[in-house]
């Protein structure tokens, strides 16, 4: 009987071929969580400022993970933004670009079906109307959680649960003994009306925005030690953003959603994951490399349709070629006439094209003062 006889470098090949595969396998088990904060600013976060206030469980998260110094949405709206990070692509290619009227189409590919298709389990679990299923993003999701009140309580502008109760349901869903799991967490807070409850009402009472943000961080801590005590910290990816900022009367915007600066657009962004050292990044980056990134982790082939780049390397203490991040404002001017906003930036700088162009250096000017 003959024996194969192999060269040595090709059973060495043989060997690593196999090992990328076993590790490929591995990673497709490990756990997604994505937790996505509304109308939160970076500098509210004490891993990112100390200025205002100390929100110690996202710093437990961020000091055991990547934090991007420079995270940008692409637009400064709920629907819009949540559209672009589960899709991996921007407004100009989904035509999502408002709230309330617009509609994620059945053609698109969500990372929620593209993990479903793979085996995992599917739960979201949002805090207010403007991203209820009827809005199209509850596709590839087994569970849409949107049980929020049928119409906005006094005092509100929205139909809103708070960070608790979302909290509290994706916790039950993730109580019962599933497989791998993609699961989505929506918190509505720190979204005006700024109303935190008791004891941060007190504490912040001359800055109620950040008593919110207090207070997602302490539900925060909920999740998290839930994750830690049933041994599934070690199992999961965490991907923790805003999906917008506030504009708090910087640049003469109240709230968010007309213009298109910095103070909307700059969002956290943090991710840990297994095997992934912390590490702080300075580099621009934007939401729609949100999806090639946990493909990426998991060892799962990117769909055609993203628009992103991956942020692995990163993750690996590398970095990557920049390119620029696409932004758009078209609330104003699909619903009350004005002019559209739309923009770019790339190397360092930001255009904002209007019918007044604004251009920024955003390495010496970050809060555009000088156009």
């Amino acid at each position: 009987m003959k024996k194969s006889l192999r060269a040595p470098g090709l059973v060495f090949a043989s060997l690593l071929g196999l090992l990328a595969c076993a590790a490929r396998a591995g990673a497709a088990d490990l756990n997604v969580l994505l937790v996505t904060i509304d109308t939160l600013r970076p500098d509210r976060l004490s891993c990112y400022s100390p200025k205002y206030l100390q929100t110690p469980r996202i710093d437990g998260l961020a000091a055991k993970g990547v934090l991007f110094e420079r995270a940008f949405a692409h637009d400064p709206e709920t629907l819009p933004s949540h559209t672009n990070i589960l899709l991996g692509m921007t407004s100009l290619a989904h035509g999502v670009s408002e709230n309330s009227k617009s509609i994620v189409a059945p053609e698109f590919l969500t990372l929620a079906e593209l993990l479903k298709s793979r085996g995992f389990a599917t739960g979201a679990f949002v805090s207010a109307f403007t991203l209820d299923s009827r809005f199209g993003l509850n596709q590839g999701f087994e569970v849409y959680d949107d049980h929020y009140p049928a119409k906005a309580l006094p005092g509100k502008r929205f139909s809103e649960r708070g960070a608790a109760k979302t909290i509290a349901a994706a916790l039950q869903w993730l109580s019962v003994p599933k497989g791998k799991w993609f699961c989505w967490v929506h918190l509505w807070d720190p979204h005006d009306p700024y109303a935190p409850p008791e004891p941060f009402l007190t504490q912040y009472r001359d800055d109620p925005y950040s008593g919110e943000v207090a207070y997602v961080d302490s539900q925060l801590g909920l999740l998290f030690g839930e994750l830690e005590k049933r041994q599934l910290l070690d199992k999961t990816i965490i991907i923790l953003t805003g999906d917008h900022g506030e504009s708090l009367g910087d640049h003469g915007e109240t709230f968010h959603g007309y213009f298109a600066y910095n103070t909307t657009l700059w969002v956290p962004l943090i991710i840990s994951a297994p095997g992934v050292k912390a590490a702080r990044v300075k580099d621009y980056v934007g939401h729609v490399d949100i999806f090639p990134t946990v493909c990426d982790l998991l060892g799962l082939e990117k769909p055609a349709s993203l628009q992103g780049d991956s942020l692995l390397p990163f993750l690996r203490g590398k970095t990557r070629k920049a390119r620029p991040i696409y932004f758009e404002a078209l609330e104003a001017y699909l619903n009350r006439g004005w002019a559209p906003l739309r923009g770019v930036i790339e190397n360092g700088k930001k255009y904002i094209d209007s019918p007044i162009p604004e251009l920024y250096d955003l390495e010496n000017d970050f809060g555009e003062e000088k156009n």
